[in-house]
């Protein structure tokens, strides 16, 4: 009895597992010339989660660096993988050096699912600067690229049908206006006639 007490207790533990793994950004580091801009990126893993996480970031050291994540806020359901992605800004007024900011990730369960809201915090994820002139950065290696934030498929679709019935008003109107114009011609015709008719 003990041990179907125990079994059915670690199963009911198990299904109130929230996890959240989270990988390092990319590139590690980032050569930028003051008043430049790079972008980063990172991904945060549920693939060990029973439950949908919503999660927040935020920077766990201070530095000059300006960090602004994209999207703010994220949820992720169970069982998947998001990425999210960053843009980090060098100010103009800074010195050439190397300077490395580190932020932190912190995920909870969404409301309303089985389990404990407790908060699974990632920290000490790293961001590294290497400040660099004009000179420095064309002899030196070249940025990974990182493209912006991929449009959501259900805007391009929006996008589309928007266009799309556009299309089909503006064409509606064009022959609205085609099939008035032929009748005030036929009244100018037949107004024509009934003043030849009177001079008659």
């Amino acid at each position: 009895m003990k041990k179907t007490m125990l079994f059915l207790l670690g199963i009911l533990i198990l299904s109130q597992i929230a996890y959240a793994g989270v990988t390092n950004p990319l590139p590690t580091e980032l050569n930028l010339m003051k008043g430049e801009s790079g972008r980063f990126k990172f991904q945060i893993q549920t693939v060990a989660s029973n439950q949908e996480l919503e999660c927040d970031y935020f920077q766990e050291t201070e530095s000059p660096l300006e960090v602004v994540f994209d999207p703010p806020h994220i949820v992720v359901p169970a069982g998947t993988v998001r990425e999210v992605r960053g843009t980090v800004t060098v100010p103009k007024d800074v010195d050439f050096t190397t300077y490395e900011e580190t932020f932190c990730i912190s995920c909870k369960p969404v409301l309303g699912e089985a389990g404990t809201a407790v908060k699974i915090d990632t920290c000490g994820l790293p961001i590294k600067v290497n400040v660099v002139s004009e000179e420095q950065r064309d002899t030196g290696k070249e940025n990974m690229y990182v493209p912006p934030k991929p449009f959501p498929e259900i805007y391009k679709v929006i996008i589309i049908v928007g266009a799309a019935a556009i299309a089909i008003i503006v064409y509606y109107l064009l022959r609205l206006q085609q099939k008035k114009k032929p009748k005030k011609k036929k009244a100018k015709a037949k107004t024509a006639k009934a003043k030849t008719k009177k001079k008659r």
